[in-house]
């Protein structure tokens, strides 16, 4: 190796190490800052948890063991933890309630439970701050939409339809195809084939492996293939990153029609 060619290389080593430490150091700087504060009414212990000065999600009850301010500053290090992760996709997290408890999950698994958190609504404290998590990075918000998908059997009681099974998805040999509703079949739209679902019913569908959600319109009739309740097209899979391994178990709820 010349010495030349050794500079070169060094420089370049040098150049790969720079790059990092400003990314890892640009990272810190943008990270959210996550505390937990702690005040008394009357001869209550109240704490709550905050991102960027906003309260995320609040906690109250006797001073002592498990106190309202022990919850909050687990909490707190949990999601301070979070934020602070470089690899970090708050796209993949999806706001979940776990029985009485609320929970944050992540690729389909549970990374957070908010246990003991003051309020009746567990669905709600999660998708609040996961929502406090998405913005505080740039990501948009989700609607409420998606607390079907997060509680499904408040779904049922608020009169949604409910139903899961096998998904598959069509593309490339179809584009440009005429669909039943009578347009053309776009594989990189968010549509859908149903058996029977009213052409334009609009359907939130999760993939229950990975917990990716997306919102697609039925324009089509299908599938018609063994036990498979829904065929998505090529954009829809991509969404619910299931493009590889073709089939997957979904849960889907009914939003309404066009």
């Amino acid at each position: 190796m010349t010495q030349t060619t050794k500079k070169l290389l060094l420089n370049t080593l040098l150049a790969i190490g720079c790059a990092a430490s400003f990314s890892a150091a640009a990272h810190a700087a943008s990270a959210p800052e996550i505390s937990s504060s702690v005040w008394e009414e009357g001869n209550a212990q109240c704490a709550a948890v905050s991102l960027n000065g906003k309260e995320l999600i609040s906690f109250r009850g006797p001073a002592g063991q498990n106190s309202a301010e022990q919850r909050a500053e687990d909490l707190a290090d949990k999601l301070q933890n979070l934020v602070d992760d470089t690899k970090l996709d708050v796209n993949q997290l999806v706001p979940a309630r776990e029985g009485e408890v609320a929970a944050i999950r992540m690729n389909g698994s549970t990374i957070i439970r908010l246990e003991g958190a003051d309020g009746s609504d567990p669905a709600q404290q999660s998708l609040k701050v996961v929502n406090g998590i998405r913005t505080a990075f740039g990501a948009e918000r989700l609607p409420d939409s998606v607390l079907s998908a997060a509680d499904p059997a408040a779904a049922v009681a608020a009169g949604n339809k409910c139903f899961s099974g096998p998904a598959s998805w069509y593309g490339p040999h179809f584009h440009g195809k005429k669909c039943a509703d009578g347009t053309r079949f776009d594989m990189n739209q968010l549509t859908a084939a149903h058996r029977f679902l009213p052409l334009g019913t609009k359907l939130l569908v999760m993939n229950r492996r990975t917990g990716d959600k997306c919102v697609v319109k039925v324009n089509d009739r299908g599938p018609f293939v063994g036990n498979r309740v829904i065929d998505l097209s090529r954009g829809a899979a991509r969404q619910l990153n299931m493009l590889s391994t073709g089939v997957a178990m979904v849960d889907c709820i009914v939003l309404g029609g066009n």
